[in-house]
């Protein structure tokens, strides 16, 4: 089986985009963020963006590449001991080759278990994620280096602490030393130096470009010190996470959900509902109770759904979103002019939100045509 942890690069700006956007959910990205970065900004990160794949005609400063490419029989790995027995095992190329492995890990795994902390970055996500995890790896050279942990192949970054790479991104200006302090580094990673500086020097919206990046580094190495000493300690966390890719595009055999459209499929299906939703509001309506009742539901049973991947308690605020989207379809549900005689009304629901999401979605599992209908 192929996996996709992907970075920016030819055809992947798309895949973290869209991986973002699923877990954050376009409404929230679209409709509760109080704006919009420049339409220069913007274009000035897909110039960047164009560049950074141009760089190397062979992919190599592509970063970070796919596990299954850098790491051997990751493709065929499935469960999570397989992954975490390649991940244990994997040996690079080069030093910087291992560490952008490692930053592509830690970033999409904070973007999937922390998505509020990303959505004012939300429409450019790929962009982002990809400055952030350069940021990540070079912080993560350099300390292996100081450390002595600097082996050709990678193999002693599982004993690098993780607050060490840490310290490296305290301010933009250290961040962006720590990407051009060794004579070995990357081109790529000289572009991004470049680029992230010359937002720093822009305007108001591109120097909150360039903090947000450091910031978002930052905070997502923090996180990951907080359920770990040290980088291979968040072995089973990442292929935990990567295991339940596995399951985005089956439909489940068992469960709340059984039956039920492929996460992938379902996730798409929210876009387009949410997308119609914008559509009303930007011209000044509010649309049809059946589509918002239809987000809402498909909004939610995607949040739980989400959440149930892990065996045990999801990550970072995947309970919390999935519980708050839970609580806004009981909420509209009972507000509806046919409420009073409905089962939302059961006191039930009230301390088990998420259970009605289950109940509701299996009752309507054709809200699809209704909504399509309308």
């Amino acid at each position: 089986m192929r996996k996709n942890i992907i970075w920016a690069a030819t055809g992947a700006l798309a895949v973290v985009a869209a991986v973002l956007f699923w877990a954050v959910g376009p409404v929230k990205t679209g409709l509760a963020i109080g704006g919009m970065a420049t339409t220069t900004l913007a274009a000035a990160n897909v110039r960047h963006a164009r560049r950074r794949a141009a760089a190397r005609p062979d992919g190599v400063a592509a970063a970070p590449d796919r596990w299954s490419h850098l790491i051997p029989g990751l493709a065929d790995a499935s469960t999570p001991a397989e992954i975490t027995a390649c991940m244990e095992q994997a040996r690079f190329a080069t030093l910087w080759d291992a560490a952008r492995t490692w930053a592509g890990g830690l970033v999409l795994w904070h973007v999937t278990a922390y998505p509020s902390a990303w959505t004012t970055r939300a429409h450019d996500a790929a962009a982002y994620g990809a400055w952030a995890g350069d940021l990540i790896a070079a912080a993560i050279v350099d300390t292996a280096r100081e450390d002595s942990l600097d082996a050709d192949d990678g193999s002693a970054l599982r004993g690098l602490g993780m607050d060490r790479p840490a310290s490296r991104l305290a301010d933009l200006r250290t961040a962006l030393a720590t990407l051009t302090r060794h004579p070995d580094t990357p081109a790529q990673y000289i572009e991004t130096a470049q680029h992230l500086s010359a937002l720093a020097a822009g305007d108001a919206d591109q120097q909150a470009a360039a903090l947000f990046t450091a910031g978002i580094a930052r905070q997502g190495l923090a996180a990951h010190a907080d359920e770990g000493a040290v980088l291979g300690d968040r072995i089973p966390a990442l292929a935990q996470w990567e295991a339940t890719r596995t399951m985005w595009h089956h439909r489940p055999a068992h469960g709340p959900y059984r039956d039920a459209r492929p996460l992938a499929d379902q996730s798409e299906h929210v876009d387009l509902l949410a997308a119609a939703l914008l559509h009303h509001r930007q011209a000044g309506s509010t649309g049809p109770a059946c589509q918002e009742r239809a987000y809402r539901l498909h909004r939610a049973a995607l949040d739980d759904r989400f959440a149930l991947l892990w065996p045990g308690p999801p990550p970072g605020e995947l309970a919390t979103l999935a519980d708050q989207s839970a609580r806004r379809l009981l909420e509209w549900d009972r507000t509806q002019p046919d409420a009073s005689q409905a089962d939302c009304q059961q006191a039930r629901w009230y301390d088990f939100p998420r259970e009605y999401v289950r109940h509701a979605y299996r009752q309507d599992m054709a809200v699809d045509a209704e909504a399509s209908s309308c």
